[in-house]
């Protein structure tokens, strides 16, 4: 018996998974709409492990017991056994946080039922679902999802889409009317979000929230409200700490120290040059997530966003941002002889 399966066919299912949840969800009528979605979104998930291990040669069943079946990996389990094989700028305990609380979810919805109010919440973790599936089909299997959908939806709604940092803010004080089981949830994702910080993982691989355009706009780590694990005064629910942003935790980063993070990109050494390229063509100056300039300007910081954003770049990205910079610095010298002429 081939116990590792074809990785080829498992791949083929795992895109038709995702492909059919999205599609579930983006129905404009659909009663157990976030069951469905997130119990297939997890199907994809175990697919796409157990291919990625049926790639490199590894088992995707457990050990045979007498007069039993065989039995193909859990989900739990193919996350365990990937971890060797996952990409480098795919963060994997951001991922398999990400895939837990989903996994919370999904098996209430199997076995018993979930409580109003998780869909919010539930909604945030799956878009950052999808986007880590679609990095990790891209950097295993070259394979693009983005080039598998086409997505065309009319925005038709008779209510404003909830914020879901907005929500954590209203469920978690002292007035939110949310179920304690909703509290509990939320409970469990601020000491996930708050653990993964410690380590310095990406926690945007464990929940980001999107615009309708797929800009990523809010990161639960860098969001100005994030619910707290201590208990209130009054009750059993987690606090709500508002807070401002320090630099010195979200944009620790030199440049020196993100070219030693770096070193090599697809065979290209990671260099001083290289570096302002990007941040050239990227724009990366504008963007807050990634860069924090003093109001001084003598004082320029980065976070730990931008070197995954980084590492997921393309041979080919890399190569046009380094011939754009050197035309950019061509054009500025010779604009600047014919001043001094």
């Amino acid at each position: 018996m081939n116990l590792r399966g074809s990785y080829r066919r498992l791949m083929g299912n795992a895109k038709a998974a995702i492909i059919a949840a999205i599609e579930i969800y983006n129905k404009p009528r659909f009663d157990y709409r976030d069951e469905c979605f997130v119990i297939l979104l997890l199907n994809a998930w175990e697919l796409l492990l157990k291919a990625i291990l049926s790639k490199n040669k590894q088992s995707i069943f457990y050990p045979k017991k007498k007069n039993q079946p065989y039995r193909t990996l859990s989900l739990v389990d193919a996350l365990v056994k990937v971890q060797d094989y996952f990409p480098p700028d795919v963060d994997y305990l951001s991922v398999r946080e990400n895939l837990r609380h989903l996994t919370t979810y999904r098996d209430n919805a199997v076995h018993f039922y979930n409580k109003a109010g998780f869909e919010i919440i539930v909604y945030a973790l799956a878009q950052t679902s999808i986007v880590n599936f679609r990095d990790l089909l891209l950097r295993a299997f070259n394979i693009d999802l983005a080039d598998e959908i086409t997505i065309k939806l009319l925005p038709i709604g008779l209510s404003v889409p909830i914020d879901p940092v907005e929500y954590i803010r209203r469920a978690t004080s002292a007035e939110g009317k949310t179920t304690k089981a909703v509290k509990q949830f939320i409970h469990e994702l601020a000491k996930t979000t708050q653990e993964l910080e410690k380590v310095g993982a990406d926690t945007g691989r464990l929940l980001t929230v999107f615009s309708v355009k797929l800009e990523s706009t809010k990161k639960i780590s860098n969001a100005d409200v994030v619910a707290g694990v201590e208990k209130a005064d009054t009750g059993t629910g987690p606090l709500l700490i508002e807070r401002k942003s320090d630099p010195n935790i979200t944009h620790p980063l030199r440049q020196k120290e993100i070219i030693e993070q770096v070193k090599e990109l697809h065979g290209i050494k990671f260099t001083q040059f290289t570096f302002q390229a990007l941040i050239y063509k990227y724009k990366i100056k504008e963007k807050s997530l990634y860069c924090w300039i003093a109001k001084e300007g003598n004082l320029i910081r980065y976070s730990r966003d931008l070197v995954a954003f980084i590492k997921r770049l393309s041979e080919k990205d890399i190569r046009d941002a380094v011939s754009e910079y050197k035309e950019f610095l061509a054009e500025r010298k010779k604009r600047g002889s014919v001043r001094s002429e």
